[in-house]
């Protein structure tokens, strides 16, 4: 922690931990600007370690002025001594500078940095910091390293659905808009008084259908769509299903008759065969939006919130379940099958829709089970007991869903067998801030075109603050992934393809 704050012999503030300092005591500006002129590299994003005066900061942000900036303090102590530094004051008014705490670093980087966009990451310890701060360092090394994996595998996963996600949210768009469904009204007729089952399709699940059917009145069964079928072989009916899954194999979780009792919610990014079966079905069907932005910009672009927003966690839909929960307005809640690993060998519960297409195209050399024994052993397992194991996507699953449940305030109260119960002292429906207008698709995409082609294709890449051109920045990321397979023209760079895309799309569906 800083102890004092001085003036070195050209009068420049600079902040003490004791009797030391990470700027010079003479010319802070004149050291700063050697720092900046060591950095050898085309990065157009940096992570520094240190903040102190600011200098090396102002510096490097002079020799790359379009660089984005994060630079760190050892704690939200030490950032608010330092604030009132003139360079400090300064760098926080430049919106491609964030001036953050270790306890904030996780969250801005995840926030701040775009890999489609920005590429490479440059991070730059200041030396005297880190032996100053030498914990604090190892620290925030370690946070920058998880974090990055985290964007990692975001990024991997967008690279892969990016254009499907794209061409699938236009798509339900327009369904909502013909089909003129309310979300609030819909959400008003739920039952929030009883005990929300949050149906995961875990090998668990097999040892606890009985609990849900022998005490079926006192449940709102919230079923994943994975869930959903299984659930439905053993005469269980849910209330409510939920869907996240963009993919065309996901069609295959409602190739059953369909009940009018039960009702979908669909991310807007989930495959639209799925959403017109349960809507020719004359099910209740509404949409939500989990974090894309261009879902985000379509529910909002109007000023009021057209779509229920639920948190997926890492794309689990499990949590966008326990989400939909939430938003209904239930205290309670009880967990069935939601296991985020393989039991006995298994990795889903009896009768989800595996079972079958797994089965469709076995032989006697390659059957079910040497296709279910692919998927458990696709990555590396980890043993937690004699029968059960986990691997790491499951494990971050499992921590996505905890920190859901934490933030969120939901206390865990019991566990009966393999059900996990919990509680929540209050909880309001957040329907009451949903519009009560149905979305128009033909005067979003009016409104969406004419904001996102009043640029011209040289001003995009400077125009990543406007709230149209995030919208791209999934499909982006597959472009980049795909440009040299689909040959596409390498002078452009993958945010103009994605723009020149995404306006196709406005034009054809």
């Amino acid at each position: 922690m800083y102890t004092d704050i001085i003036n070195a012999k050209n009068d420049s503030q600079i902040p003490l931990c004791g009797s030391l300092s990470i700027h010079s005591k003479y010319n802070p500006e004149h050291e700063a600007e050697s720092f900046a002129a060591e950095i050898q590299s085309d990065c157009n994003f940096f992570i520094i370690l240190g903040i102190g005066g600011g200098y090396h900061i102002e510096a490097l942000k002079k020799r790359f002025p379009k660089a984005k900036i994060i630079a760190t303090e050892c704690s939200k102590q030490a950032l608010d001594y330092i604030s009132n530094i003139p360079v400090c004051e300064t760098l926080r008014k430049n919106s491609d500078i964030k001036l953050t705490s270790l306890e904030n670093l996780s969250e801005t980087i995840i926030s701040e940095y775009k890999p489609a966009i920005h590429g490479n990451i440059t991070i730059l310890p200041i030396r005297q910091w880190e032996r100053i701060f030498a914990e604090a360092a190892e620290e925030a090394k370690k946070i920058i390293k998880d974090s990055l994996k985290i964007i990692s595998a975001d990024f991997s996963v967008q690279s892969h659905f990016g254009k499907i996600w794209q061409k699938n949210i236009f798509e339900n768009l327009k369904i909502a808009s013909e089909s003129k469904i309310s979300a609030k009204r819909i959400l008003d007729t739920i039952p929030s008084e009883k005990i929300a089952a949050i149906i995961a399709a875990g090998p668990s699940l097999n040892s606890s259908y009985e609990i849900l059917k022998n005490n079926r009145s006192e449940y709102y069964i919230i079923a994943t769509d994975t869930a959903f079928g299984a659930l439905l072989k053993r005469g269980i009916t849910a209330d409510a299903v939920v869907s996240v899954d963009g993919q065309i194999l996901s069609h295959h979780h409602y190739m059953h008759k369909l009940s009018e009792d039960t009702m979908f919610t669909f991310d807007l990014c989930a495959n639209p065969s799925s959403v017109r079966k349960t809507i020719e079905a004359g099910c209740k069907t509404i949409f939500a939006e989990t974090g894309h932005p261009l879902s985000q910009y379509a529910s909002n672009y109007t000023g009021e919130k057209t779509f229920i927003h639920l948190n997926a966690g890492s794309g689990t839909v499990t949590i966008a379940a326990a989400s939909f929960a939430k938003i209904a307005g239930f205290t309670k809640m009880q967990f069935f099958g939601a296991d985020f690993s393989y039991i006995g060998g298994c990795a889903y519960t009896k009768g989800t829709y595996f079972d079958t297409l797994y089965r469709m195209n076995e032989n006697k050399i390659h059957n079910a089970e040497t296709t279910f024994t692919n998927l458990l052993y696709r990555t590396e397992i980890k043993k937690i007991s004699e029968n059960q194991f986990t691997t790491e996507i499951l494990e971050s699953y499992k921590t996505s869903l905890n920190d859901f449940l934490l933030k969120n305030g939901w206390q865990k109260t019991d566990k009966k067998g393999v059900v996990i119960e919990f509680k929540i002292e209050k909880n309001n429906k957040i329907q009451e801030n949903l519009s009560n207008q149905n979305f128009s698709y033909e005067h979003f995409i009016s409104h969406y075109k004419k904001n996102l082609t009043k640029f011209n294709e040289n001003e995009l890449a400077e125009k990543l603050q406007n709230t149209e051109f995030l919208t791209l920045l999934p499909l982006c990321a597959w472009v980049e992934n795909k440009k040299n397979l689909l040959k596409f023209n390498q002078n452009k760079n993958s945010l103009l393809l994605a723009y020149s895309k995404t306006l196709g799309y406005t034009k054809t569906l």
